[in-house]
């Protein structure tokens, strides 16, 4: 079932900056985005029409990837087809480019999108660059999510010893159902301490699902990968600054932990495929294409062990949070908590801090009996506990390296020349994620489901 999208020109909207309405053009429903674009005016006015194009687009792909719910207009269960106009400055440059932007959105949200673009007639005010960005020279942006690893990401830089003049930039984006600004700005509060000057944090760009004629809304964030790096190549483009984006190798790969989490149902937000694919839009719309992740092939753990300021690390590092389920509260068994302790991004996380004294406030762990507090459901049959029974079945699965090799061809891997180092970097995830379930698991039955 085709759902045919029209995003209308965008339009300043007094405090709140600016406004999109996205139209179903079958049924007439509708939902507005809402863009605080006061700190990025900035960078609009400094940065080419294809820049801010890239921006507006990532913003439009947010709001439709939640505007569009997945069980409704699925054509296959979790596949929606998306036939888009969205209004660009440069509609020639970006005709030049449908193609790689099909290819790289498609990728990505494991959906099938086709474009068509129509000319965006918002004048953007002129506004000059604050002084901060025209008096201090800076290496690079860090993608700064407020998780674990990208708080990672700018300690390393800053603790460097041959870094200690340079100076870097921080990009975030914060939607109010995600509740994220608190950490990140928390955490920048404790580098600032820290480093001082040599650290500077763009506003943070709130983009958000606004009103809506669906009660429903689609509760995953696939899209939000997109539109951090939309963010940070407006801010890269006015200041010709290249992008990291700080994300340990084992989430980036996201290797199946089943079979029914294959292809499209598998999360790529920072899958190297999809990475490469916005380079080479990019590089079509002649942008700057230097986007690197410097953890490609390392596990979240070996970031931290590795990280070069561990102290100040481990004095901070609650502060993060990595959870995937944080808004989700009810059947944890511990609701006051900042994270759920059970999803995969909770595990990958708790098994990357065994080294330290982690002080992270967790739900639930991996001994959690039942999956709710009304019935009495077997954790492993709830929809709380399928992320751990997906994970113990993973590690009690023996595979050879040929068997982690074509799931890795299966799952997206297109750059054939680093998959013997994908698969070690799995490898190494197993070993990581069965060392967690031996020091912290308890239950006989799971122990054994993981192999021990």
């Amino acid at each position: 079932m085709e759902t045919t999208l029209k995003v209308n020109t965008p339009y300043f909207n007094g405090n709140d900056g600016i406004k999109v309405k996205i139209e179903n053009t079958e049924n007439n429903a509708y939902s507005e985005i809402k863009i605080k674009f006061s700190e990025l005016s900035q960078f609009a006015t400094t940065s080419s029409r294809v820049a801010l194009d890239f921006f507006f687009i990532s913003s439009f792909v947010y709001g439709i990837d939640r505007f569009v719910e997945r069980h409704s207009y699925s054509t296959d269960g979790w596949s929606r087809e998306l036939n888009v106009c969205f209004p660009v400055y440069d509609v020639s440059a970006w005709e030049n480019a449908k193609n790689e932007l099909e290819k790289t959105l498609s990728f990505l949200t494991g959906d099938y999108w086709s474009v068509s673009f129509t000319e965006n007639t918002l004048i953007i005010p002129t506004t000059p660059l604050s002084a901060i960005y025209i008096q201090k020279s800076y290496e690079q942006i860090n993608l700064f999510s407020g998780g674990l690893d990208s708080l990672i990401g700018a300690i390393d830089f800053l603790a460097d010893a041959e870094n200690s003049h340079k100076n870097i930039l921080l990009v975030s984006h914060s939607d109010y159902q995600m509740k994220s600004k608190l950490e990140q700005d928390a955490l920048f509060d404790k580098l600032l301490n820290e480093y001082n000057e040599r650290i500077v944090k763009v506003g943070v760009a709130e983009i958000s699902l606004d009103s809506t004629s669906f009660k429903e809304r689609e509760k995953t964030f696939r899209s939000r990968s997109l539109l951090f790096l939309g963010i940070a190549v407006l801010v890269a483009d006015s200041l010709k600054l290249p992008i990291i984006v700080p994300e340990n190798g084992s989430v980036s790969l996201n290797y199946p932990l089943s079979s029914s989490r294959r292809g499209s149902c598998s999360t790529r937000t920072t899958h190297p495929t999809f990475i490469l694919y916005v380079k080479s839009l990019l590089f079509k719309l002649s942008l700057v294409n230097r986007i690197d992740n410097p953890y490609e092939f390392k596990t979240k753990g070996e970031m931290v062990k590795c990280c070069k300021n561990l102290e100040l690390l481990k004095s901070i590092v609650s502060i993060s949070n990595s959870c995937g389920k944080r808004g989700h509260s009810a059947n944890r068994t511990n609701p006051n908590t900042t994270h759920c302790g059970v999803c995969m991004p909770c595990t990958y996380r708790k098994a990357s801090l065994l080294s330290i004294d982690d002080k992270t406030q967790y739900g639930d762990d991996l001994n959690k009996p039942y999956g709710s507090k009304i019935k009495s459901t077997p954790f492993f049959l709830s929809i709380q506990g399928q992320d751990l029974n997906a994970c113990f079945d993973f590690l009690g699965t023996k595979l050879s390296k040929q068997d982690i090799r074509q799931e890795l061809i299966i799952n997206g891997v297109r750059d054939y020349s680093k998959l013997d180092k994908y698969i070690d970097l799995v490898i190494r995830t197993r070993e990581e994620l069965t060392e967690l379930v031996n020091k912290t698991c308890t239950d006989s039955e799971r122990r054994r489901k993981a192999g021990l």
